[in-house]
């Protein structure tokens, strides 16, 4: 994703870019967090992150729950099957939810900041 849909997504700056992961092991493992800081500095690293914050990971307060609800209505029986299903719903995303949810993210952490550490949003 760094690599090549950072650039396609953000033409010939992509280091402008602030990245930011959520606790999964392999964005936490040592060698994601050392390419991450040789390859792009611009990014969250993970003794600064919010612990278990889903309040403040865009995936996770605004994208997730509306891929579960467009998977809920599949019935999915191979992981081929899968496969076909999720990339049509990518093909098909709304990418102004996905600008919308970005977009909102350095408010709800500030509001966190503001409130030490309270993760409750309006």
């Amino acid at each position: 994703m760094i690599k090549e849909d950072l650039p396609r997504l953000h033409g010939k700056n992509p280091q402008k870019i602030t990245v930011h992961f959520d606790n999964a092991k392999s964005h936490v493992a040592k060698l994601t967090q050392e390419w991450m800081e040789e390859n792009h500095p611009n990014y969250i690293a993970d003794h600064v992150w919010m612990a278990n914050s889903p309040d403040l990971a865009p995936l996770d307060y605004a994208i997730n729950g509306i891929l579960k609800n467009i998977l809920g209505e599949r019935k999915v029986t191979t992981v081929a099957g899968l496969s076909k299903i999720l990339k049509g719903v990518c093909a098909n995303f709304d990418l102004g939810i996905i600008r919308r949810s970005l977009l909102s993210w350095e408010c709800r952490v500030q509001k966190m900041l503001d409130r030490r550490g309270d993760v409750e949003t309006d």
